[in-house]
């Protein structure tokens, strides 16, 4: 199966809110998620697909989930996790 082609988040018309929802909750992790529901073919899967491709890639760092890579080492034997990060 193909993967499905990405539409641009800027190019969805009109569900402002949500939008606005997806954004800051990427900007600041306090928000720590959003929650969007609606009917089918109101652009809900869109939006965070077209809004994925535009956040840059990142590395996901074992053990305690707020750690930066560069905060893995000094953390890693209290976690009880190898002293170099996996790549």
């Amino acid at each position: 199966m193909a993967p499905r082609p990405v539409y641009p988040f800027c190019a969805i018309v009109g569900q402002e809110e949500m939008k606005l929802a997806l954004i800051l909750a990427t900007i600041s992790p306090d928000l720590s998620g959003v929650l969007i529901r609606g009917e089918k073919g109101t652009a809900k899967s869109t939006a965070v697909r077209g809004l994925a491709a535009l956040l840059p890639e990142h590395r996901e760092v074992p053990g305690a989930y707020h750690l930066s890579p560069e905060e893995y080492p000094t953390h890693a034997e209290g976690l009880g996790l190898p002293a170099t990060m996996p790549e």
